[in-house]
Parts: C-alpha cells; structure tokens; sequence
C-alpha cells in the first residue's frame, strides 16, 4: 500500500471511530503491520542515504508514519 493510500485509508478509520462506529480489529492489525513496514522503510532510507526522494520528505513521511501508527496503537488498547 502506498503512503497516500495508507494516509487515506486511516483517515477513515479514525473518522469512523469519531463517527463511534465500530471497527474490526483484524483490519486494524492489519493497518498496524503496514505502518510497521513503512515506518522501518523509511528509516532505512534516512540511514542509507539512497532516496529517490530529499531527505526531509522521507523525514517528513516517516513523522507522518509514527503518528498514525501511535494513533492506531491507541485505538488497539
């Protein structure tokens, strides 16, 4: 799943648990594994130095990443 992609998708979640709908746990796992991969993605990038992007928008996602993964991880408890 893209950043964008993944971004939108969890922007609905979170809408949806604001909304005080119900969400499902195994899509929130899922959610959870995904940001787990991009976050150590993007971590690699920064250490690496080989980015086919500058290094403060892999910062800037990486941010981005963390927050949503803190996020989620609040909604898993």
């Amino acid at each position: 799943m893209g950043f964008k992609d993944l971004v939108t998708t969890l922007d609905d979640v979170f809408g949806k648990h604001d909304k005080g709908k119900s969400l499902k746990h195994k899509k929130l796992k899922r959610l959870e594994k995904a940001l787990e991969k991009k976050q150590a993605n993007y971590r690699e990038r920064l250490e690496s130095g080989s980015s086919t992007e500058k290094p403060f928008q892999t910062e800037l996602r990486l941010h981005v990443v963390e927050a949503q993964l803190e996020k989620l991880r609040e909604l898993l408890k």
